[in-house]
């Protein structure tokens, strides 16, 4: 599947990407839109955290490998969702930073979730 596609920088159109680059965008857009949320998007789209929000610390830290690996293993260019680490910041907001495979190869992610 090509990854030429436009670069988003802060919020505006500003030119083309591809490859890697453009494998980094896609995985940060996923990673920003809720599942089910926007009817333009399909059932296979996006990620399903806000059903974690509100929960428990210990839930969310069992659920978040699994959360973003599905999520992000819906795309055919990603291979593997790996290298999970979790930390908790503060009494309501967990860091965690993994490592994403894709076929242009590997890019480093870190977010946020606010419990």
């Amino acid at each position: 599947m090509p990854t030429r596609t436009y670069k988003i920088s802060n919020g505006r159109v500003n030119g083309w990407i591809d490859d890697l680059e453009a494998m980094r965008q896609a995985v940060e857009k996923i990673l920003l839109t809720e599942r089910f949320e926007w009817v333009i998007y399909s059932d296979n789209y996006g990620i399903e955290i806000q059903e974690l929000i509100g929960n428990d610390f210990d839930l969310i830290q069992s659920e978040i490998e699994r959360v973003v690996g599905e999520a992000l293993l819906a795309d055919e260019r990603i291979e593997s969702v790996d290298n999970f680490d979790l930390q908790q910041t503060d009494r309501s907001s967990l860091l965690f930073s993994f490592t994403v495979l894709t076929v242009f190869g590997e890019i480093n992610m870190e977010q946020e979730v606010v419990a």
